[in-house]
């Protein structure tokens, strides 16, 4: 007999059942109203026959007890794809009603295995097989299913984080990556944020498989997304351990670290002023040492921090004199190492402007070539760069870090045009106007 069954219609809404609440999000709204539609079904006289007291129990009389008997008798009548769709719709309900997982998940099965499910709703009621499969830890049949919820046109509740989750608890890191990229990519498309937390897992998970053009990747791509101070530890000593920096290169990071309250840790200030050289940057290492000691990072009861603190102090004065004429000589010299020297002197002392002039006379003359004969222009546009920025001059800085063309310097410029480009960003902010 052909007819609407006022039964599924009412109860279609709520056929998605027990989503895990880390994966839940709001229903789609276009989603419900096609929903509701009415489905037109031919249920067999005997199935309607057994079914009719199942209905009336659930949907009058609100006795569940009652219902769940009367459907096992309907159940046994089932003889038609209708019937069995009819079937399950009910049983979803019913079980929802009764809290009883087991019976939601039976009505779900029913109406995949009926082949007669609205084509809109198939993909959910298929993705509800995957997250039971997926509770029961059967995650190679959880990853068979919501694949076949995804390809299906399923999207939404996260499903590709919920993909990516299957694929880690396989040991299978690299679907694990694939599938929290395509889940960044799904919140972004539709105009929200990915969490921060997900880049956090690609890094593990790029860790676990020793991958370091990974590491290194979704390392940039967390500190885009979450930009504090520990985000900024790891990601830049994340590179520093795997780029195997030598020391110039290292304190080129080291100062972006300190930037950004970066140094967390004793033996990072230990680092910093081994790298910086109180022979070298005397200033540097004290306003370095100062920092941490103010912090309680590190403590001037260090023998090694008070040596090497009381030694930068006394080299300060000899260093702070004479910059007019070592700028003159530097600035006379053919080549331009000599400006690149004078020049990071500058920097250390926090004279941006003049360091700024140094290295750009560098780079004008050229051949920035230092003793061991090993070229330095990359050096020279990365320190120009940090000189621009404390400047102010952002843009300036940028367009400097995008000439270099070594693979470690680039990649330290990397780091560095990511924290402009935040800088950038909060000044684009407009600031509201005072009450």
């Amino acid at each position: 007999m052909n007819r609407i069954s006022k039964f599924a219609a009412a109860f279609m809404l709520g056929a998605v059942v027990v989503v895990p609440s880390a994966y839940a999000q709001k229903d789609d709204k276009k989603k419900k109203e096609e929903a509701a539609k009415p489905v037109k079904r031919t249920l067999s006289k005997a199935f309607e026959s057994a079914y009719r007291p199942a209905v009336e129990a659930l949907v009058k009389k609100k006795d569940f007890a009652a219902a769940n008997t009367a459907f096992a008798a309907a159940e046994a009548a089932i003889s038609t794809p209708d019937d069995r769709h009819e079937a399950g719709i009910f049983a979803i309900s019913l079980g929802r009603e009764l809290k009883d997982v087991s019976l939601q998940r039976k009505g779900v099965d029913m109406v995949v295995a009926s082949g007669v499910a609205d084509p809109k709703m198939l993909p959910v009621y298929i993705l509800q097989q995957g997250l039971y499969l997926y509770q029961d830890k059967d995650y190679p049949a959880a990853e068979k299913k919501l694949l076949e919820a995804y390809n299906s046109g399923y999207r939404g509740n996260s499903i590709e984080l919920q993909l990516s989750n299957t694929y880690r608890l396989q040991n299978n890191y690299p679907e694990a990556i694939n599938w929290l990229q395509k889940a960044i990519d799904a919140a972004k498309a539709s105009g929200g944020k990915a969490e921060t937390q997900w880049y956090a897992q690609a890094v593990s998970y790029a860790t676990r498989l020793k991958d370091n053009g990974k590491i290194l990747y979704w390392g940039r791509e967390m500190l885009k997304a979450d930009p504090r101070a520990e985000t900024f530890h790891d990601a830049i000593f994340q590179y520093q351990r795997i780029a195997d920096l030598d020391s110039q290169e290292s304190l080129s990071l080291l100062r972006l670290a300190r930037r950004n309250s970066a140094l967390l840790f004793e033996h990072e200030y230990k680092q910093y002023v081994e790298y910086a050289d109180a022979r070298r940057y005397p200033a540097e290492v004290v306003a370095v040492l100062d920092e941490g000691f103010a912090k309680g990072t590190i403590s001037k009861n260090n023998l090694t921090f008070s040596e090497i603190y009381n030694s930068a102090k006394a080299r300060i004065p000899e260093l702070s004199v004479g910059w007019d004429a070592d700028e003159k000589s530097a600035k006379a010299d053919a080549k331009g190492f000599a400006a690149l020297l004078v020049g990071d002197n500058l920097l250390s002392f926090g004279q941006f402007a003049r360091a700024k002039g140094l290295y750009e006379a560098a780079l004008a003359k050229g051949n920035i070539f230092d003793r061991d004969g090993v070229n330095q222009t990359d050096r020279a546009l990365t320190n120009l760069a940090i000189a621009k920025i404390n400047l102010g001059d952002y843009a300036g800085a940028k367009a400097d870090l995008a000439q270099i063309s070594g693979e470690k310097r680039k990649g330290i410029a990397e780091y560095w045009t990511i924290y402009i480009d935040q800088q950038m960003a909060k000044a684009a902010v407009p600031v509201a106007p005072a009450a």
